[in-house]
């Protein structure tokens, strides 16, 4: 989550470059759905010269998938090869691994710890917080439930946006904040409106689950940005390409920050803006 942890990453990739340039380069190849991110993505992966790696256009050529999202994921499991998902629901991994699919993942959303360190330093005063959890969501209701913090945590299972309404309006009262998951079944555009209106009434911030939720209302957010999910590729790519096998499943080590000040202001937070709250993010414990 700190600044110094990608420095600390980049300072470890370039000492082991001298050795990297001598070694055999990596085969990958790359599914993903047409668009913007899939070009960025490809463009940063080709100019990457740590680990050494070559993009082949059979996958058959390939000794390692690397598929982009739910849809390429799934479609990538029928060619049975080693398989890195990136930017992927966390379920879809655990259901593709029950299949004995020889694949992990870079989780879509962010750590529960990371957002929660976030809305701790932005609201120092905050005990009861609600969480809501659906089916497909980047949090497991284990962990809302085996979290040891500060916080006086409460998970919210919802299992359809049908009941995310009625949800929100018997719970939302009782909480300091409200913490949202990446979950694209139940937070997606549709959804927005009703979450974030629901929060403006009855005058509790709203965390999460990304940098479109903050552009539409709610408070903050930590989210994995197109460079966040390339770098963290990158250091799966170098553990399969020295090991052999696949790095365990988890979510970038290294989120982007996002604040809507306007709303950020109309709470009165701590850190309302998005650069004193990046600073308070590095030297956070």
């Amino acid at each position: 989550m700190k600044r110094q942890g990608r420095l600390i990453l980049l300072l470890w990739l370039a000492w082991l470059a001298p050795s990297l340039c001598a070694q055999t380069p990596l085969p990958v190849h790359v599914l993903a759905e047409d668009g913007p991110f899939r070009d960025s993505f490809i463009q940063a992966l080709d100019a990457a010269v740590i680990p050494p790696i070559t993009r082949v256009a059979d996958p058959k050529q390939a000794e390692l998938l690397i598929a982009i999202g739910d849809q390429a994921f799934r479609r990538a499991q029928k060619l049975d090869k080693p398989l890195l998902g990136v930017y992927v629901s966390r379920s879809a991994v655990t259901l593709a691994q029950r299949k004995r699919c020889q694949c992990e993942g870079i989780w879509a959303g962010v750590a529960l710890h990371d957002q929660l360190a976030m809305l701790e330093i932005m609201m120092p005063l905050a005990r009861r917080v609600g969480v809501i959890i659906g089916p497909q969501s980047a949090w497991t209701l284990g962990k809302v439930q085996d979290y040891q913090g500060r916080l006086g945590l409460t998970a919210l299972p919802v299992s359809s946006v049908d009941e995310l309404g009625d949800r929100l309006r018997e719970s939302l009262a009782r909480f300091d904040a409200l913490v949202l998951p990446v979950d694209g079944q139940l937070f997606g555009p549709g959804a927005a409106k009703l979450v974030l209106l629901t929060s403006y009434r009855l005058r509790r911030p709203v965390f999460g689950p990304d940098r479109a939720y903050v552009q539409a209302g709610s408070v903050a957010s930590l989210y994995a940005s197109g460079a966040d999910l390339v770098a963290e590729t990158l250091v799966h790519l170098q553990f399969f390409h020295s090991s052999k096998r696949l790095r365990r499943s988890g979510f970038v080590h290294t989120p982007t920050v996002a604040v809507n000040e306007h709303v950020a202001n109309s709470f009165d937070m701590v850190f309302h803006d998005i650069e004193s709250l990046r600073e308070a993010l590095e030297v956070a414990p």
